[in-house]
């Protein structure tokens, strides 16, 4: 350590560095070797310092020169870094420090005196601070005791995890030297400055602005330098802030600091200096932004500041994050770090406790220095303003109950009768509301008594001379400040009621003796107080809400008001609906008139209102318990089991027993919810109360609540509704407009809360609309339509009856008025009205939808939306209406030849959903809906022309939209194009993978699909390869495994090499999705592995397609080669001798050949076999890409000699020695050792180049 301590201090004395890079580096590096052996350190640096420091300054001329020379910068930073040590070290050196100190603190130069300051911070923060002295691998005790018994072994300790239980930290803890050293430089250094300044600000002396930003520079280090050790700031408590029946006093936190209370609290000092500073600086010279910039540091240090600062801490804290992450041993569990890691853990815990100061008691001296913050964050400067408004923000968030004592100061800026208000002050006070991304927002507090003022002041601010929509910063103020509080706000409580049974609990848990404490309990009376004042409290809740309300809608109404805060108001409006209390009538009334604004912002709010208005409104129905199994007459099952049982049969949509009179329909048991009984039962089910026991529909105005007969009056005036079916027909954003759930919700709760009564009005405007065939218009009935069929739910048999009478006809309309734009928005009017509904009440709908036929008439287009809309209609209550299901079915099978791709493409869609339910599970009954199995066998009938057939199939395009009667093998093509699009769909959506008799369609897509992926190949080719990869991809039962080995075996022996070669990509991915199925299969192992030998020796020669077959080989080589890296396949004995064997194959020597012909003739079968004997050992060897097994090197020398071979062989060896050279290149001097040193010889020569020059 001596050495490298001498080699760091000669080089940092040796030289002189620039202050601000090099400096830095190389200090920390002197620092790092001060902390290693403090005491042998110092020795050299601090002297050395000193003297270097006293001879340059020992000319006063120095301490006035402007520009410092480099030399007494540079030894001033030396010594401010190598300072940050064990406090107890430094006092040796006391009386040389304290003299640099008095040299340089008063230096005119700038980058001087702040590093002199930075000495005095360093010094008080090692003699005040606690902290860690050591950060050893070892605890200290025991690492002398090993160093006297020399059995010291420092590899040993390395990584070793530290105790925890026993970490046995050596920490600096001031001692009382310590503290009178600290309390010396004060007295010396600070409070001299706190005089200058005190006078200055009394007007008793003359100071440059240069002079007065070197005293507060001192006094802000020497506060954030002994701030652990100055006590808090004192004062009275702010009273009356809340009323309290417990004590609010703060809870304070030992963090081992003893306060020496018969010194002077500079703290204290401080505070008193720096607010009268404060004022003077703003009186005179407000524009000394850089001591106001001081002044916001020191006030923030002085109300915070307890020895850490928190950016400091966070920063620390994310950097111990990822030390330990990226040092941590997973391996030996949890908590295993090393002990330096868990000192630095401990150390940052006591930091957190030192800064834990939320929930601090708001005092006095908290108030002023707060107000001045507010003063300073809406002064004149821009930057001034955002500083101080930081520090307010931090503030704010440590004071209890402090935000109410500061919010009326805030909003005075914003009055609008005040005059003297400047632009300046407006912003500051708004972006004192608005707060920061993590801080308190003062305008969205979670109290009544805050926003009650904070609301309607924003609003109101509108009129205020300051403000102007001219200042594109103060619109983005009210913009982010309205956004804000609309993010955040979180409805707040009115009733906070406290239930008699927890009082009950309350009272006998204080009287219990276990567990004992010392808590002398209430008695009764503290206890009825306690009640009444929350009842008041209650009450003073509810007449803030109302009072609010009528503070907002005042401020709209009045006429000046612009239009932005107008928005804003009915946007906070908006925010005060509740679910446990009605809104106040005029609001009510309000939000009804909005529903026709001139202002689309507006109206979306409104909309949005009052379909809540409408919920707060909702009547309850009665509900009553049934027995789901004696209403089926069936037993209750003994277990649980999924699908179509007796007991849930009365639920499915019987066309025979549909509720079509009174009398059915009132005895029939609706159950809304399409889930329950699939599964099972709930334990208690409950139902709608016959209509008799419901509240009463067809009111009258007089029966009406006031609330209530608003909105009747509205939507019962012909204009209005007029108005406003106006309003929802236009286009708000083209080509972006999609069905608004508001608006359903809108007419949704119309309809449930006054039934029928608003349908004379709106039917004509029903009519026009149906007939408009303009996008918004469509839409806009599409969203009334579905609000009128959710909101008939409870409406009598009569008015059901009636209403369908008046939508059948319109439905039909709309459907044959469809268009592209509106195509979307139709479905989900049908989805919508049918979610969450008994299919039977529905049954007019169901039947309708079931009434077009695919004529094609209408072109494609129709017939998909004809589909779309039956798709929509299937989605919901699937397994209860199995009926429906099997005549869709039975209605699309014979138009499956379809001409038209995208109508195709929704018949797919369409038999996705009609097979959804037809799952096989364990303790699954037997759907009644279709079947895949029965549908799939229908279709291998139709299919057989093409499955039977040995020629390619080709997309016979100008067939299929030929007329007249077209041959089978045309027909099969267009219904396998269908097919295909019904697979696809159902890859993604259906709950169960591909069945047997869809398997056995895989010869058919394998004939079909080609080998590479590209777009210019037709619908037909591109659909089969999707198809394949999404089946390859399913689940394969045990029992499906035989089947489809079988089908790729077969496959395998077809003339077509592209379905040879797609069996193998295949099989690859099916292998690998299915990997623990088929390993638990060894006779479909063994199957897989001749099947790809098989390939490997694929003979299929001819000499127009021989580089293509050449792929199929290949192919299967890649597929080997995986299944042996990952174990499916071992490499044993009989499969390294059969490709010995293969590579063995003779060829005929090249004067046998016929010489004469233009191609080099050799006979196919001998060198196919030849080249599978290579692609097996390439296989084998590339199967191992990061290690050398034992069989390998011998490989690689049969490999070798067949490097001369005729291609394709020469390629493939080539290639394989290329790849294997790259994987092992890394590892090589470790992987070489498992060759002799002739196979070495030989791989070097065949692995490196040979030199050109050699």
């Amino acid at each position: 350590f001596q050495v490298a301590l001498e080699k760091v201090f000669n080089f940092a004395v040796s030289n002189i560095f620039e202050t601000r890079v090099a400096g830095r580096m190389v200090a920390d590096m002197c620092r790092a070797a001060v902390k290693c052996r403090p005491e042998e350190s110092l020795k050299l640096f601090v002297p050395h310092c000193c003297n270097v420091i006293t001879n340059l300054t020992v000319n006063d001329d120095v301490l006035r020169d402007e520009e410092l020379d480099k030399e007494l910068l540079w030894n001033l930073q030396l010594l401010s870094e190598i300072t940050r040590v064990d406090g107890k070290k430094l006092l040796v050196y006391r009386e040389q420090l304290g003299k640099i100190l008095q040299r340089t603190l008063h230096l005119t130069c700038k980058q001087g005196y702040i590093l002199s300051c930075n000495l005095l911070h360093h010094l008080l923060r090692s003699a005040t601070l606690i902290y860690p002295t050591e950060y050893c691998s070892v605890p200290d005790n025991l690492l002398h005791s090993l160093i006297n018994k020399k059995c010291l072994s420092f590899l040993q300790d390395w990584g070793k995890p530290g105790d925890l239980w026993n970490l046995d930290i050596q920490w600096h803890v001031p001692s009382s030297e310590e503290i009178n050293f600290a309390f010396y430089l004060l007295d010396t250094f600070l409070q001299p400055e706190l005089i200058r300044l005190e006078h200055y600000a009394a007007g008793k002396l003359e100071m440059s602005r240069d002079d007065v930003q070197q005293c507060l520079a001192i006094v802000h280090n020497c506060l954030i330098g002994s701030g652990n050790i100055l006590p808090p700031l004192k004062g009275e408590r702010v009273a009356h802030l809340v009323p309290s029946l417990v004590s609010l006093e703060e809870t304070k936190l030992y963090t081992g600091v003893e306060y020496d209370l018969s010194r002077e609290n500079y703290r204290e000092t401080i505070a008193r200096v720096t607010r009268k500073l404060l004022r003077y600086i703003l009186d005179n010279s407000e524009d000394d932004t850089k001591s106001l910039f001081l002044i916001i540091k020191i006030i923030s240090d002085v109300l915070q500041f307890q020895g850490s600062h928190k950016h400091e801490f966070d920063s620390r804290w994310k950097s111990f994050n990822l030390v330990k992450k990226s040092m941590e041993n997973r391996l030996q569990g949890k908590k295993q770090h090393i002990r330096a890691l868990l000192i630095d853990r401990v150390m940052l815990q006591h930091e957190l406790r030192t800064l834990t100061m939320e929930g601090c008691e708001y005092k006095t001296s908290h108030q002023e220095m707060i107000r001045d913050l507010l003063c300073l964050s809406t002064s004149s400067y821009g930057q001034v303003r955002s500083k101080a408004q930081q520090a307010f923000f931090t503030a704010l968030g440590t004071y209890n109950f402090c935000c109410r004592d500061i919010i009326p100061l805030v909003l005075e800026f914003l009055r609008p009768d005040r005059q003297d208000v400047t632009q300046k002050q407006f912003k500051g006070a708004l972006y004192c509301l608005l707060g920061n991304h993590s801080g308190v927002c003062l305008a969205n507090l979670h109290d009544w008594d805050c926003i009650a003022q904070t609301w309607p002041a924003i609003v109101s601010s509108g009129l205020s001379k300051a403000m102007s929509l001219e200042k594109p910063s103060i619109v983005r103020l009210f913009d982010d400040l309205a956004e804000k509080i609309h993010r955040q706000y979180e409805t707040i409580g009115l009733d906070f009621a406290v239930p008699e049974k927890c009082i009950e609990i309350a009272v006998m848990l204080q009287k219990s003796e276990h567990p004992s404490s010392d808590f002398t309990g209430l008695c009764s009376e503290e206890i009825q107080l306690g009640i009444q004042r929350q009842k008041e409290k209650n009450a003073e809740a509810v007449r803030n809400y109302e009072n609010l309300i009528n503070m907002l809608l005042d401020s709209v109404e009045q006429r000046n008001l612009p239009w932005k805060f107008e928005h804003i108001s009915i946007g906070f409006l908006s925010l005060l609906l509740r679910d446990d209390r009605v809104l106040p009538v005029r609001a009510i009334k309000f939000f009804v008139q909005c529903l026709n604004h001139d202002a689309i912002v507006v109206r979306k709010v409104a909309i949005s209102a009052v379909a809540g208005i409408l919920k707060q409104l909702k009547r309850t129905h009665k509900k009553v318990p049934i027995c789901p199994y004696e209403i089926s007459g069936s037993p209750k099952p003994s277990s649980i089991q999924a699908g179509d049982r007796p007991d849930n049969q009365w639920l499915h949509y019987d066309s025979q027993s549909l509720p079509k009179t009174k009398e059915a329909w009132e005895s029939c048991c609706f159950v809304e919810k399409t889930h329950w009984g699939y599964y099972t039962w709930p334990q208690t089910m409950t139902v709608y109360a016959p209509v008799e026991h419901q509240p009463k529909l067809g009111r009258r105005r007089d029966e009406l609540t006031e609330a209530e007969q608003i909105i009747y009056d509205h939507f019962s005036d012909p204009k209005f509704v007029e108005q406003l079916i106006k309003f929802l027909s236009l286009e708000d954003r083209k080509g972006k407009d999609k069905f608004n759930p508001r608006r359903f919700c809108l007419f949704k709760g119309l309809f449930r809360n006054f039934d029928d009564a608003f349908l004379p009005v709106l039917q004509p405007h029903l009519e026009e609309l149906v007939a408009d065939s303009h996008e918004s218009t469509q839409r806009c009935v599409a969203e009334i339509i579905a609000g009128l069929i959710r909101g008939s739910k409870h409406w009598t048999f009569e008015k059901v009856e009636k209403l369908w009478k008046l939508l059948c006809p319109l439905l039909r309309t709309a459907l044959s008025n469809i268009t592209v734009e509106t195509y979307n928005d139709w479905g989900t009017c049908i989805a919508t009205s049918c979610e969450s509904r008994d299919p039977r009440k529905l049954h007019w709908l169901f039947e309708l939808l079931l009434e077009s036929p695919l004529s094609g008439e209408g072109g494609s287009f129709v017939d998909a939306c004809w589909l779309w809309s039956r798709e929509q209609r299937c989605c919901f209550p699937e397994w209860r209406v199995p009926e429906l299901l099997h005549r869709l079915l039975k209605y699309l099978e014979p138009k499956l030849t379809q001409v038209y791709k995208n109508v195709r493409e929704r018949i797919g869609s369409v038999l996705t959903y009609i097979f959804m339910i037809d799952v096989s599970l364990p303790n699954t009954a037997a759907t009644k809906s279709p079947r895949v199995h029965e549908f799939t066998t229908r279709i291998l009938e139709n299919l057989k022309p093409l499955m039977e057939a040995d020629e390619e199939i080709q997309n016979h395009v100008m067939e299929e939209n030929g007329i007249g009667e077209q041959d089978e093998r045309t027909q099969g093509i267009k219904l396998l194009k269908t097919i295909l699009k019904w697979l696809m769909a159902s890859a993604g959506r259906s709950f169960s993978t591909a069945v047997t008799e869809q398997l056995q369609l895989l010869p058919l897509f394998f004939k079909i699909a080609p080998v590479e992926n590209d777009n210019s190949y037709d619908e037909l080719k591109r659909d089969a390869r999707m198809c394949l990869s999404l089946m390859s991809q399913g689940l394969l039962y045990p029992q499906q495994v035989p089947l489809v080995l079988q089908v790729l075996k077969q496959t395998a022996r077809s003339n077509s090499w592209h379905a040879r070669y797609t069996v193998l990509t295949y099989l690859q991915t099916m292998v690998f999705y299915n990997l623990f199925i088929f390993l638990n299969n060894e006779e479909a192992v063994n199957d897989i592995r001749w099947l790809v030998i098989k390939l490997l020796e694929d003979e299929q020669l001819e000499a127009s397609v021989c580089s293509l077959c050449s792929q199929v080989r290949e192919m299967a080589a890649t597929t080997l080669s995986g299944l042996l890296q990952c174990n499916f396949l071992t490499m044993d004995g009989p499969m390294q001798t059969h490709f010995e064997q293969l590579c063995k194959m003779r060829l005929p020597k090249k004067r046998k050949r016929d010489l004469g012909s233009v191609v080099d003739t050799i006979p196919s079968g001998d060198l196919v076999k030849r080249h599978a004997g290579v692609l097996g050992l390439s296989a084998c060897i590339l199967s191992s890409p990061y290690d050398v097994p034992t069989w390998m090197p011998q490989l690689l020398m049969d490999l070798s000699a067949h490097l001369n071979d005729p291609q394709p062989i020469e390629m493939t060896v080539k290639k394989t020695l290329s790849n294997f050279r790259r994987t092992h290149h890394d590892n090589w001097q470790e992987h070489k050792q498992q060759f002799t040193d002739d196979q070495l010889l030989v791989l070097t020569d065949l692995l490196v180049s040979p030199c050109y020059y050699a």
